[in-house]
């Protein structure tokens, strides 16, 4: 039989198998309408294309598929394809292997930016949430096949209310949008990829913290948290509207690094990712002292659980509010009380670097963010500029 001929469907069903016999593994046959284009019957009658051709002087072959999955039709036009890409001064297998290469979404996600991730960032564990719970829709496709379309709808999808949920805030959108970023970046210099979810824009977002408790309010809510039945978890929420740290810096400290005797608190590691020292008043040591300390437990709000600490105190806080009549409530969060420490002391006389370095900000525009003037403070300074123009005598100045 012939070895060179045009293909047709029939007398490709009709190649005869490789003699089981043979020395070589399989029979080739070439195409005269596609030059390269080959079908190579096997010894047990199975038969696939392939085509071979030439790149910078080597010979090389690259597989098409197999007969008669792909049909004669789809083999010529994927061998032109190739050809054409040759003609480019393109190798289609180094191509395709590339391709074959290229991560999923998913796969880089995992395997190399949340190793990197676990090494530099406290909040990895969020990151992984974040995307196992908004972006598996992503998840199997080649990062080299990622757009900006799907990082929207990304978006799109959580800021839009379904039947099982409502709208997510446009500052939970803006995080997972953001880790999209910051994952694409790393893709960009491992990959040589460009970063397609720059192209997407963070949604407007205002969410600025408006509510914080005046100082007859951070009192009352410090009486009942020190009344609660908890000494544990009442000493906690006092001591935040005390010493207004985050809600974890505080309630993740261990005895050791606590030094009542010299009135300092250590946190090893802040969420800006530095050390931080708070210095202790009287009235806080004496609070400390006060807290049931468990020989069991290394951490100074100890848990129900042996060696930890108590989880985040919500109904306690629930409760705590209520006895202090709070108004609107809902409003006021365990993060209020970092907020009303910094307003309370800014709106009255304290040093705006002063309250910077109390809480651990890197530049003053974040404890600006913080320093909110009561309503009292506020007409105090209008006051201050109106008596300054009604005491104001023209007869004074020279005209």
């Amino acid at each position: 039989m012939k070895k060179k001929f045009k293909f047709t469907t029939t007398n490709l069903k009709s190649l005869p198998r490789n003699p089981s016999d043979s020395p070589s593994t399989e029979l080739e046959f070439s195409d005269t309408e596609v030059i390269g284009l080959k079908c190579l019957s096997g010894k047990t009658d199975s038969k696939r294309f392939l085509l071979r051709y030439q790149f910078n002087g080597k010979k090389k072959s690259i597989a098409i598929g197999r007969f008669p999955d792909v049909d004669l039709t789809m083999a010529r036009k994927i061998a032109r394809q190739y050809k054409a890409q040759i003609a480019q001064g393109q190798d289609p297998k180094q191509e395709r292997d590339m391709v074959k290469a290229m991560p999923t979404v998913g796969e880089f996600f995992h395997q190399t930016y949340l190793p990197l991730a676990k090494k530099r960032k406290r909040t990895w564990k969020d990151d992984m949430q974040r995307f196992n719970d908004h972006c598996h829709k992503i998840a199997h496709l080649k990062y080299s096949d990622l757009n900006a379309t799907h990082v929207l709808q990304i978006q799109l999808a959580m800021n839009n209310e379904t039947k099982l949920r409502k709208a997510y805030a446009p500052a939970t959108c803006n995080r997972v949008t953001a880790l999209l970023k910051t994952v694409g970046k790393l893709a960009t210099q491992l990959l040589d990829i460009p970063n397609v979810a720059e192209r997407v824009s963070l949604l407007p977002e205002n969410n600025a913290r408006t509510r914080y408790c005046d100082v007859a309010e951070t009192k009352r809510i410090i009486r009942a948290a020190l009344a609660y039945d908890c000494k544990s978890t009442g000493a906690f929420i006092a001591l935040l509207f005390l010493i207004g740290c985050r809600e974890s810096e505080l309630r993740l400290r261990k005895w050791e690094e606590l030094d009542l005797v010299q009135g300092v608190m250590k946190i090893p590691r802040t969420k800006n990712g530095t050390s931080h020292i708070i210095y202790l008043s009287e009235y806080m040591i004496d609070k400390f002292k006060s807290i049931p300390r468990i020989t069991t437990n290394p951490y100074v709000f100890a848990g129900n659980i042996i060696g930890k600490p108590i989880s985040r105190p919500q109904y306690a806080y629930e409760v705590i509010k209520q006895r202090a009549n709070i108004n609107n409530p809902d409003e006021v969060v365990l993060h209020t009380a970092r907020h009303s420490v910094a307003s309370n002391l800014i709106s009255n006389g304290a040093d705006i670097s002063a309250v910077q370095k109390l809480l651990n900000h890197r530049c003053i525009e974040s404890t600006l963010r913080y320093a909110k003037l009561s309503e009292g403070k506020q007409r105090e300074t209008s006051q201050r500029l109106s008596s300054l123009i009604t005491d104001y005598n023209p007869l004074d100045t020279d005209k």
